[in-house]
């Protein structure tokens, strides 16, 4: 009896890399051949099996029985032929797909020759049947999934000729070929049971023929490339399928996707991430999905309510990871009913609120992942909603970056079985209980970014299984003392930083743990250097900046670091020389700014170093004679005592990305050979250097900050320096340039800061100002240029403080990073001539300008007070003639104006934002003999008087009219009322006439009294 191999395909499957992988091979059951007491042994052995073992095994011989030559009875590469050998005709077509393969970096297939005995079921990746000499099973899966290690070429037809292949894998390779598609003959291979077509950068339209492979148990589509569908229909006619991933495939405008998978109820994995779905919530009439236990719909764009979902009705689902998919609201009450649920991913999705729904029932979950989800409420309910079962299997459980408040719960004995607590990102407040050190299990403990206070518990240091801790970023004080670390044994990372912990240790101390990382910074560490860390040789990242350490380097410094890749010691006082002998670190970032250190840069640094800030030391001589560092792509040496000229050592640092050799006493003229090509940040300001602008400077197309200021650079701005299109920041103040300023400058598009103060530029200002429209409101940024403006900088640099000057406001003002994004424009100081453009007045996100001490002539721009942004504005010192512009008066941002010394004339506009100016600055009108008005003591004369004369003189003329028109109209109105009162009122009227007639008897008898007497 020949040897007889029943293979048993389960599913393989790789979940994200966020949580379990589950790996299941392919298991082989053998009935190897053997005389009558091996047949005797198999027969006791068969006997003594348990009833269901026995009725599988039978089952398995009995198919194998019945299987067609063409059955999965392979032969394992490289073994001697038990049977028959390769058939000819798919030996070459085997070779005519080598031949369609242009690389093959691991000589994959070097083996496919044909003088291998003429048999291609040799040759590596093919297995054949044993009976027939069919190859059944090709497997070329680029195992490294490297691109350097990939085959790259095409899928060849000859493999039509393969009619008896079952198993087909090609995943991780270049085999797109020139058309870039997913070959259409695939889905001849009637025979096919699995096919693996993943990683490889497919595009163009998912070919509906693979739904001919209708045997098809497998199907792995996922990929890199821009494969799409419109039409998934076919899936229907894969009756027997169990695996499909599809993830990153287009399925935007495929409306009924669910419906499609719902109509294939073989399936048991189900993976449609990076799909481009749009909903979720389509009502499937019947749940035809019931051997589905994995499904991952994650990274798709679904916007609707949670709870809508069609996929909650899936109670036999062991994973269901819906993460970033935009799903919101309360997560419904059906998943308290999947039982079966061993991973819930849940997190990235928004607007969660309260997570009011029980999961006490879900006894087999072991990861739970909320994080992002926007849940508030409190920690102590949310803990009691976790699973609480007699086996707790629980062992992760991330509820990170949410806005969770209280404090963390004394009682967490229904969550022994952790093994991985993230509540990072939080409201948490209070104290760390101690009853967390009963989490024996516990690898990673997060409780970073949180409102944590008090002391830290020494209970957490008996998780002897303590792998990554993390409690940095809160307010926790007090000791950090051995007994917190006495069973760490385990522990690789730790992170305490951004707290006030003192850690105090026994200078003699030996650690059981050796770390990977360790993020101290603001922890207090000194002052002396922790002898501890000595032992940590194996530590790979280590930050202890701003930990009060006052100490010179140890003596160890260069052995225990010597595979340390990351170091960051800056914001201390560190003293004393650096080691020369670091030649050997592996260090590729090392930060020590903000020290004490004195003496030279070491002669030979780390090879592999990319980053190396020792700004705001004391270091003292020339730069290194020959750096030995390649891969260096930033240099700060910002605010030292370095002097001397920059050699040509400088040359070496051909992917330099950022140089900051500011405040400094270097002196001389610039290497041509600077490499310049990768320079984006070029900082040399307040030294010495000399020369022309520096030539090498033409090829920096990355440019983006460059200073040059403070220093004596002299010669004429270059025409060329408008190609610099990148250009955001240029700073050339107080040097010795001279000329006109190019009007290639205008083609600065991204350009929003620019200051050419104190030099001996002459000339008219360029007229297409308005071409610079980074400077405008409307500006839209460029996603590659203008997003972070000082994003590379600070990533490169540690120091960010008020380190960079501007004039503004009437003062020298300095600024952090921030002074990145200031939209200026600095002439002052230069001998400019003409009129100021009116096009400036386009650069309406302008905040500060300054044309001082200057030769301009003409009129202020009327328009000026479209410039609505403008805080500072400094026209002073100039020749400037004609009206101040009304509009002036309408920048309310306006902080700060001096247009002193000029020749302007006129009225001064009026308005409260320019009264209050000039109250903080009574100089600001000064040196105008034609300026006149308010708030000036100087009366405008004739048609220019001021508001308040003209009203008082004209209150003053027309005084005496309006004295008598109110006389007389007083008269005319008190007289009609008299007459009006006696015609209507007859009692008056009888008493007036009557007191008239008395008051006349009486006239009329004293004048005849009088007349008497005269006669007389």
């Amino acid at each position: 009896m020949s040897t007889m191999t029943a293979t048993v395909m389960t599913t393989p499957y790789v979940a994200s890399n966020r949580h379990l992988r589950f790996h299941s091979p392919y298991n082989q059951l053998h009935f190897p051949k053997g005389g009558n007491k091996e047949k005797h042994n198999r027969t006791i052995a068969f006997l003594a099996m348990h009833p269901a073992a026995k009725f599988f095994l039978l089952c398995i011989t009995a198919a194998s029985t019945f299987l067609t030559p063409n059955a999965l009875q392979l032969r394992p590469a490289g073994a001697a032929a038990a049977g028959a050998s390769c058939i000819p005709h798919e030996r070459d077509a085997l070779l005519a797909f080598k031949d369609g393969i242009r690389s093959d970096p691991l000589g994959l297939l070097v083996s496919w020759q044909e003088d291998v005995r003429g048999d291609c079921c040799l040759w590596r990746g093919v297995r054949c049947s044993n009976r027939t000499g069919h190859v059944l099973k090709l497997q070329l899966r680029n195992a490294q999934e490297l691109r350097n290690t990939a085959l790259v070429g095409q899928i060849s037809h000859s493999l039509l000729s393969l009619d008896r292949l079952v198993h087909l894998d090609l995943s991780m390779n270049y085999l797109n070929g020139s058309s870039g598609h997913i070959p259409e003959f695939l889905g001849s291979l009637a025979n096919l049971r699995y096919l693996n077509l993943s990683g490889i950068p497919f595009s163009g339209r998912l070919p509906p023929h693979l739904g001919n492979l209708s045997k098809l148990q497998y199907l792995d589509l996922s990929g890199f490339g821009t494969v799409y569908s419109t039409d998934i229909s076919w899936f229907t006619r894969l009756p027997l399928l169990e695996y499909l991933s599809m993830s990153m495939v287009n399925l935007s405008t495929v409306v009924d996707w669910a419906d499609v998978v719902n109509m294939v109820p073989s399936l048991n994995v189900l993976d449609l991430r990076f799909c481009s779905l749009r909903s979720a919530n389509q009502p499937l009439g019947h749940m035809n999905l019931t051997n589905l236990e994995r499904l991952d719909l994650s990274d798709n764009k679904f916007d609707h309510p949670m709870a809508s979902s069609w996929f909650w009705n899936l109670t036999g689902l062991q994973y269901l990871s819906v993460a970033a998919t935009d799903l919101y609201g309360q997560v419904p009450d059906a998943v308290g009913r999947m039982t079966s649920l061993q991973v819930l991913d849940l997190s990235i999705n928004q607007n969660m609120s309260m997570m009011t729904t029980s999961l006490k029932r879900l006894c087999n979950l072991t990861v739970l992942d909320l994080s992002l989800c926007h849940l508030n409420g409190n920690m102590t309910e949310l803990i009691e909603r976790m699973p609480q079962c007699p086996s707790n299997k629980l062992q992760e459980l991330r509820i990170g970056y949410n806005s969770i408040t209280g404090n963390m719960p004394n009682q967490m004995a229904h969550l022994t079985s952790l093994v991985v607590l993230d509540i990072s990102e939080n409201r948490l407040t209070g104290a760390i209980p101690p009853e967390v050190g009963r989490l024996s299990n516990l690898s990673t403990l997060d409780l970073s970014g949180n409102n944590l206070s008090g002391h830290v518990p020494s209970e957490i240091g008996m998780l002897a299984n303590l792998v990554n801790l993390d409690l940095s970023s809160n307010k926790l004080d007090g000791d950090i003392t051995e007994k917190h670390f006495a069973r760490l044994a385990n522990l690789e990372s730790l992170y305490l930083s951004e707290n006030k912990l003192r850690i105090r240790v026994s200078s003699e101390w030996l650690p059981q743990f050796s770390l990977g990382t360790a993020q101290l910074s603001y922890c207090n560490i000194g002052p002396l250097f922790p002898a501890w860390l000595q032992f940590q040789v194996n530590i790979d990242w280590i930050d202890i900046s701003s930990t009060g350490l006052i100490d010179k380097l140890p003596d160890w410094f260069s052995t225990t670091f010597l595979k340390t890749t990351y170091l960051d010691i800056s914001h201390n006082k560190i003293n004393g020389r650096l080691p020369e002998n670091m030649e050997f670190m592996s260090l590729e970032w090392l930060y020590l700014s903000s020290n004490e250190l004195t003496g030279q840069i070491p002669s030979f640094l780390p090879r592999n170093l990319s980053m190396l800030d020792l700004s705001l030391n004391s270091l003292s001589g020339s730069m290194p004679s020959k750096f030995g560092t390649p891969y260096l792509i930033a240099l700060d040496l910002f605010s030292n005592n370095l002097s001397g000229g920059i050699s040509e050592s400088i040359c070496e640092l051909q992917i330099l990305f950022s140089l900051d050799l500011g405040n400094n006493h270097f002196e001389g003229l610039l290497p041509r050979c600077f490499p310049s090509r990768q320079l984006a940040f070029l900082l040399l300001d307040n030294n010495n250097f000399s020369g022309d602008f520096p030539p090498f400077l033409q090829s920096s197309t990355q440019l983006d900050f460059l200073d040059l200021s403070r220093n004596k650079f002299s010669g004429k701005l270059p025409w060329w320096i408008g190609g610099l299109v990148g250009l955001r920041f240029l700073r050339l103040s107080q040097n010795m340039f001279s000329g006109n300023i190019p009007t290639s400058v205008t083609n600065l598009t991204h350009l929003h800061h620019l200051n050419l103060a104190s030099n001996r530029l002459s000339g008219a200002l360029p007229w297409d100002l308005s071409n610079l429209t980074a400077m405008k409101e409307k500006y839209v940024k460029d996603s590659m240029i203008d997003s972070g403006p000082y994003d590379g900088y600070v990533y490169m640099s540690r120091e960010t403080g008020e380190y960079f000057s501007v004039v503004t406001k009437g003062q020298e003002l300095y600024y952090d990073v921030r002074v990145f994004e200031m939209v200026s424009i600095d002439l002052s100081f230069n001998h400019l001539s003409g009129g100021i453009p009116e096009q400036i007045a386009s650069l309406d996100a302008l905040v500060n300008l300054n044309l001082s001490w200057n030769h301009f002539t003409g009129e202020i721009p009327n328009q000026i007070g479209t410039m609505k942004s403008l805080e500072s504005l400094d026209l002073s010192k100039n020749m400037l003639s004609g009206e101040i512009p009304s509009s002036l008066s309408d920048l309310s941002y306006l902080s700060y104006l001096d247009l002193s010394d000029n020749n302007l004339t006129g009225r001064i506009p009026s308005g409260r934002q320019l009264d209050t100016l000039y109250t903080e600055n009574p100089s600001m009108y000064s040196g105008n003999s034609g300026l006149c008005g308010p708030p000036l003591r100087r009366i405008c004369p004739g048609n220019h008087a001021s508001r308040q004369e003209d009203e008082q003189s004209h209150e003053h003329n027309f005084e005496p009219m309006s004295f008598h028109f109110g006389l007389g109209l007083g008269f005319m109105v008190g007289l009609w009322v008299v007459f009006c009162l006696l015609l209507f009122r007859k009692a008056w009227r009888v008493a007036y006439f009557h007191l008239f007639d008395r008051i006349c008897d009486k006239m009329y008898t004293v004048c005849g009294c009088y007349m008497e007497k005269l006669g007389n």
